[in-house]
């Protein structure tokens, strides 16, 4: 049975194994450090740029006795920080490009869920009124039949 344990985990090994190939040439890869499962930190950040995973809510429809039409709401947090100002803008639109990018031709996530899309973003030129980090949170619908054995 698909659950949301195994939607969040599927959306983060998508980015993690596909969100290189849409970077700009002169960008450096996300590696595995930088993708979690968890509440962005700015003060915590192990790397200067993030992606922070944080469920958001869930809906349920159901379909028979048997299984249920389930909408996961997923915030995508991106924040990047330690840069000058210009650098900063530019390396966080080239990741947000590349991350919208990788979720929307992977909508399926590997197999996990059946659609994915980007409902909103919201951009934040300065996060926790610092204007050395800036950020985007990406507002993410995953899309699944919940089966019930």
């Amino acid at each position: 049975m698909i659950n949301e344990l195994n939607v969040i985990k599927g959306l983060a090994d998508t980015i993690l194994n596909s969100v290189n190939n849409y970077l700009p040439e002169d960008f450096t890869g996300i590696t595995e450090k930088q993708v979690l499962i968890d509440f962005p930190s700015v003060d915590q950040m192990p790397a200067g740029t993030m992606i922070y995973l944080q469920p958001n809510y869930a809906e349920y429809e159901a379909l028979a006795t048997t299984n249920d039409r389930s909408v996961f709401n997923i915030s995508v947090f991106l924040l990047c920080k330690r840069d000058q100002r210009m650098n900063l803008t530019l390396k966080m639109y080239g990741y947000f490009n590349a991350l919208f990018e990788c979720i929307r031709r992977s909508m399926d996530l590997g197999g996990v869920v059946d659609f994915t899309h980007i409902d909103n973003v919201e951009f934040y030129p300065a996060v926790e009124a610092n204007k050395n980090v800036m950020g985007a949170e990406l507002s993410v619908a995953c899309e699944y039949t919940k089966d019930f054995d």
